[in-house]
């Protein structure tokens, strides 16, 4: 009886493990205040270094765009999305930039990866939300 207890747990284990997202965070940060539901995310930051990575759903009947806002004080950021397996580059925003826009295509009940990289120590926030 241990042992097949011991099976099951071993398995559900290794379940979890195989299941974890194609993309991960990996930074290093100052000041990061995130919030995020299940259709946006945003992010501020005294100091950023590395990928941020979110995973979003639009609920809403239909199809619709990408929505972003991104502000840079120092450093420079670059946002991609990959719905579909492929890793596209959404904008770049250098030191000293603000743009707002959108992009990108999603569809309903589809996951949409939102990953963030600050290719030096940036400073600076930003709003991503599927419209």
């Amino acid at each position: 009886m241990k042992r097949i207890i011991s099976l099951i747990m071993l398995a559900s284990i290794m379940l979890s493990l195989s299941s974890c997202g194609k993309y991960v965070s990996s930074y290093s940060a100052v000041g990061l205040v995130r919030n995020q539901t299940s259709h946006n995310c945003e992010a501020s930051f005294l100091s950023l270094d590395g990928i941020l990575v979110y995973k979003l759903k639009r609920t809403a009947a239909g199809e619709g765009d990408i929505n972003y806002s991104v502000q840079v004080d120092e450093g420079e950021l670059r946002l991609y999305y990959d719905i579909y397996g492929t890793k596209e580059e959404l904008a770049q925003v250098k030191s000293g930039e603000s743009i707002e826009g959108s992009g990108g295509y999603v569809e309903c009940d589809k996951a949409v990866y939102i990953i963030v990289e600050a290719t030096e120590k940036s400073r600076g926030k930003f709003v991503i939300e599927l419209n």
